[in-house]
């Protein structure tokens, strides 16, 4: 994808924007830049970007209205992804792993790794929150601007966000539902992150974690069912049979579960000692 100054700038923006968005509204300072000036700078760069933003920067609109002060803001923010029991993941590998902190965490961390990047010890959470893999995005954009970061940013959209946003929009909007009308700005601004994912992701190839998964999920249960009776040629065309069925790949079918890493040219890796903060810095 070939972009100018404008649009790189742009883009990063954007991405920066919605990754502050996205991180707990627990000061003045926030509730005051989401209130008052967030709106019309979604306006202005969806308006350079050429995405039609307009019904969800006016769903936002009248969500932050609706909404008297801070301390009601960080309530409604805290009671979607903080409080026990989580309704939404803020933390959002388990919409792609069905686990915390499971193997699209780990590629996420690779990702800024190679990139250069390491997490800000002034924020504490996990390598997949969303205002993490944002700011990441954001920071690849503008890493555009010299020439030398080719479409790590469409890429990483491409291979996380788009697989994780449909699930993540799906909850905030059953909350919203649940509540019965109670504001929830941050739907908007998924749905709105949605429109500009889907213009600027491209997948790369062969590392979809939503579709890995879905593999690895529908092969481990074919070969537990069939593993007291043994497997054979009969057992592993059935196999195939159904997970071409769910669309998936089969050409892996011969590979036992232990050396599915190693088949695939992976290693596993030990994560680093947790250090405090998360952010990318």
């Amino acid at each position: 994808m070939s972009l100018d100054v404008e649009q790189l700038q742009s883009r990063a923006e954007l991405y920066l924007c919605l990754a502050h968005a996205f991180l707990t509204p627990d000061s003045e300072s926030a509730w005051t830049a989401l209130r008052d000036a967030l709106a019309e700078d979604l306006a202005d760069l969806g308006e350079t970007l050429s995405c039609d933003f307009d019904e969800h920067i006016a769903g936002y609109r009248a969500a932050i209205a609706a909404i008297p002060d801070q301390a009601t803001l960080l309530g409604i923010y805290s009671s979607l992804f903080l409080a026990p029991p989580r309704r939404v993941a803020i933390n959002t590998g388990s919409y792609l792993d069905g686990a915390v902190n499971g193997g699209s965490v780990l590629m996420m961390e690779e990702a800024y790794r190679r990139n250069g990047l390491e997490r800000n010890e002034a924020f504490r959470d996990l390598s997949d929150h969303v205002s993490i893999q944002l700011e990441f995005v954001a920071s690849r954009y503008l890493k555009r601007l010299d020439g030398t970061d080719g479409a790590a940013a469409e890429e990483f959209l491409g291979t996380f966000v788009v697989h994780w946003l449909p699930p993540f929009i799906d909850d905030l909007a059953r909350e919203s539902a649940a509540s019965g009308g109670a504001p929830n700005p941050w739907l908007p601004l998924a749905r709105l992150l949605q429109v500009a994912a889907a213009q600027d992701a491209r997948a790369a190839p062969d590392t979809n974690p939503a579709a890995h998964q879905r593999q690895q999920i529908a092969l481990g249960k074919a070969r537990h069912a069939l593993a007291t009776d043994g497997i054979g040629d009969e057992d592993m065309a059935f196999i195939a049979q159904r997970l071409r069925e769910k669309g998936l790949a089969t050409d892996h079918l011969e590979v036992p579960p232990e050396q599915r890493d190693e088949a695939h040219g992976w290693s596993r890796k030990v994560p680093p000692s947790p250090r405090r903060g998360s952010r990318l810095g």
